[in-house]
């Protein structure tokens, strides 16, 4: 998946999810919207996703444990998002691990990573019910 990865670098898209070496859902959302957009599109999931994503923190890395990934490839990775895909036996391979995905404005910790520590993937999911975040 290494060639495919690098082709989805020089794309315009944040987001890729492979089954049976075959793009089946593709976004250009920022953050954690594309991958929200898939589970709320999908009843059941296949097994053994390959899952491309520009940043992987560790909200990124919940759903994938939600979605129950079976690989996940980052241009970059917090160390949270390492430890819960390492915790999950979820392969994955990031360009560059950083201490955390930061806000918009790199003044602070994003969001949604905030709200991801701590919690399982159906307690982030259910927290991003509570506040209408999908």
């Amino acid at each position: 998946m290494t060639k495919e990865f690098e082709k989805f670098l020089k794309s315009e898209f944040g987001l890729e999810i492979w089954h049976q070496g075959k793009i089946i859902y593709r976004s250009k959302k920022e953050g954690i919207k594309g991958l929200l957009e898939f589970i709320a599109k999908n009843k059941k999931f296949p097994k053994d996703l390959i899952i491309f994503d520009k940043k992987v923190g560790n909200a990124v890395a919940l759903l994938c444990t939600y979605l129950k990934t079976e690989e996940v490839y980052g241009v970059v990775g917090s160390k949270s998002a390492e430890k819960t895909l390492k915790e999950n036996k979820i392969k994955f391979h990031f360009s560059k691990t950083i201490p955390n995905i930061l806000n918009k404005d790199e003044t602070d910790i994003c969001p949604m990573e905030k709200m991801s520590l701590g919690n399982t993937p159906v307690e982030f999911l259910d927290l991003l019910k509570a506040k209408s975040i999908c």
